[in-house]
């Protein structure tokens, strides 16, 4: 789902879509539908150039779409929502590529492409709050030799969150490595990790 009202896409949306083709895998790029909303809140003119941008982009809908991803605008009737709905209900059975790796391949969560992404994705936070410490430590530092007391304890206040921060991101990492790919179960039709049961 996409709001065709959005006049920009996000980091966050960026890295989610990243996951979802992760997550899916090329083989199943044929079962998605993107879905697009918010058609009344733009010009016919806005709402296709915007639809056009999201299918070119190389970061956005492109790979979904070059995989056999279809597009479909949701105008808010319920007509439009059952042509979704059934035009899904007509695709063909893929096993997404997440269940294959875990499942028939048998590897760590860690070692899918999924759990290589959310690695990099989670590194990559990281870095950035760690190369923001630094920037804070400075602060701090300069704040001292100016007996800028105010400025100080500011810095001092964010560097203490960025420490929280990184406790956190670390503590996410060390329990990315601790999982195993071995406790997969079938729940109504779902593959989920029984630790996510618990």
């Amino acid at each position: 789902m996409h709001r065709i009202s959005d006049t920009r896409v996000g980091g966050t949306s960026k890295r989610n879509l990243r996951m979802f083709q992760k997550l899916c895998g090329q083989d199943s790029f044929k079962n998605v539908i993107i879905v697009t909303t918010m058609w009344g809140r733009v010009t016919s003119e806005e709402g296709q150039q915007r639809e056009q941008e999201l299918k070119l982009s190389d970061d956005l809908l492109k790979a979904l779409i070059d995989g056999g991803a279809t597009m479909a605008r949701h105008d808010g009737t319920q007509e439009s929502a059952l042509n979704v709905i059934r035009d899904l209900l007509h695709r063909n059975d893929t096993v997404a590529q997440i269940v294959r790796e875990l499942v028939i391949e048998k590897k760590g969560l860690l070692d899918t492409e999924a759990g290589m992404e959310l690695q990099r994705e989670v590194r990559s936070v990281l870095q950035k709050h760690q190369e923001n410490l630094r920037t804070l430590e400075d602060e701090i530092r300069e704040a001292e030799r100016q007996s800028d007391k105010r400025a100080e304890e500011e810095a001092a206040a964010d560097r203490r969150k960025a420490l929280e921060d990184i406790a956190k991101l670390r503590r996410e990492l060390e329990k990315l490595e601790n999982t195993s790919g071995t406790g997969i179960r079938c729940v109504g039709g779902f593959y989920v990790l029984s630790d996510w049961l618990e």
